[in-house]
């Protein structure tokens, strides 16, 4: 992060001195909530324990490509049409899609994650046609009760619309979207790592192990197998903006309760938004450990 009145030479100085590129004008990344909702019940999400008494909705056409236009004039490095939802359960999601890779720049990918339950042949069908660079799916548990009791799903019912998706993709001889799977390391499903690894590899999908994290303070307790560490060096703010079903801008991808709203996109631009004094301010007392006005960053942790 730039100290304030850095120039260009004091930036460029920092970063041949240190190798780290400055925090850029635009965002390197955009999150987009297109519908707030989700339909799995994870133990380790704060959806769990905010969506009830929160306000929920679906992104107005006309805002999110409002939002796609104006990120189609940067460089951005990748536009995910999801944050703290599902984004399978908004059935224009291809047509999104197809919307950002009209728009977007040249280095532009698009992303999203989903529990993979809503992966109908349709859907995929959707998604393949759109030209989604990158699909995660995350899969947590490799027994009906594990995955249950993680997620609150079907694991049959996920595992199959994995295949199908595979076979449309196939059939379709498309290389897009690339498929990732992953599964966040916990004490319920530690044991089965080394079955998913291979239960992966024989389907020639790429799998990911990745650590928990506690949600900027969800109490996880039980379901970790290391010992959290507060996050204290955190980097998101430098280089993502996340950006709600209302067009309100937080400040993370944890943000659950929507503490931090630093702007709303129907009101302001993108831009705008990313260099106000009220952004930069926060940042920088982040990093200078005061957590006066991000009650968020206090306690967040990571296995």
């Amino acid at each position: 992060m730039p100290d304030a009145g850095d120039g260009l030479w004091a930036r460029f100085r920092r970063w041949r001195r240190t190798g780290q590129l400055p925090r850029p004008s635009f965002p390197r990344a955009v999150q987009i909530q297109t519908t707030s909702l989700c339909n799995a019940r994870c133990l380790f999400c704060g959806y769990v324990d905010s969506h009830k008494d929160l306000p929920q909705g679906r992104m107005d056409e006309a805002l999110f490509r409002k939002i796609i236009d104006e990120c189609g004039r940067h460089p951005v490095g990748r536009i995910s049409p999801y944050l703290m939802n599902e984004p399978l359960l908004d059935k224009d999601l291809p047509e999104r899609i197809a919307y950002i890779n009209s728009r977007k720049s040249p280095v532009t990918k698009t992303k999203i994650n989903s529990n993979g339950s809503l992966l109908t042949p349709e859907m995929s069908e959707g998604l393949v046609d759109a030209g989604l660079r990158h699909l995660w799916i995350s899969v947590q548990g490799y027994s009906d009760e594990s995955y249950k009791k993680s997620m609150g799903l079907d694991l049959g019912r996920t595992l199959e619309n994995i295949d199908r998706f595979l076979d449309i993709r196939e059939r379709k001889r498309a290389k897009l979207p690339k498929l990732t799977v992953t599964t966040l390391r916990t004490s319920i499903v530690e044991h089965e790592l080394d079955y998913a690894r291979k239960y992966w590899a024989d389907r020639g999908v790429r799998f990911k192990i990745h650590n928990l994290d506690n949600r900027a303070g969800k109490d996880l307790s039980g379901l970790g197998v290391k010992k959290p560490k507060l996050r204290r060096d955190c980097d998101l703010f430098l280089k993502q903006a996340y950006i709600l079903y209302n067009g309100d801008m937080v400040i993370c991808c944890h943000d659950w309760r929507r503490s931090v709203v630093l702007g709303n996109l129907a009101e302001s631009g993108l831009k705008d938004i990313w260099n106000s004094e009220r952004f930069l301010g926060l940042i920088r007392a982040y990093y200078a450990g005061d957590f006066s006005e991000l009650a968020i960053c206090r306690s967040c942790t990571i296995s």
